[in-house]
């Protein structure tokens, strides 16, 4: 009698510690979301210190045929992406998945206080490194509640 309670005492413990060690392991989710904003947040740190060609490496191979070169591809940022160069404030939102593709949300400030709102399309590459396959920006009517 007092082994089986002993036995289902070590079985109770180890079960709790089981459950509490699975708590503790990082979802493929959660990686793969830690992952996405350390590439965001490379891109942009390579924007605000004027390295091209770091950022222009954060990008899909699709992105960088439509921009053959670092060059072109950080006038296409100046022209049309600007908040992206010295954003103020950077807020990731969240990570929501739209027919199979994994897209960032992230709320950007520009240096006149202007907020934006990102939609970062990652893509997964077979080495299993996230790039970016586009972002889509529009600005935040300031003036809604």
């Amino acid at each position: 009698m007092m082994f089986k309670h002993l036995m289902l005492c070590l079985l109770s413990c180890f079960l709790i510690s089981g459950l509490t060690w699975a708590e503790d392991q990082p979802t493929e989710e959660s990686q793969d979301k830690e992952r996405i904003m350390a590439v965001i947040d490379a891109q942009l740190e390579a924007f605000r210190s004027g390295d091209a060609q770091k950022a222009y490496s954060f990008a899909t191979p699709g992105i960088q045929r439509q921009f053959p070169n670092s060059s072109i591809f950080m006038q296409m940022v100046m022209n049309g992406y600007n908040v992206l160069r010295q954003p103020t404030q950077v807020e990731y939102q969240g990570l929501r998945e739209h027919f199979g593709v994994k897209v960032q949300l992230v709320q950007l400030t520009d240096m006149n206080g202007i907020t934006f709102q990102a939609f970062y399309q990652m893509e997964q590459q077979n080495s299993g490194e996230w790039r970016i396959g586009g972002c889509m920006i529009q600005q935040i009517d300031q003036n809604k509640i």
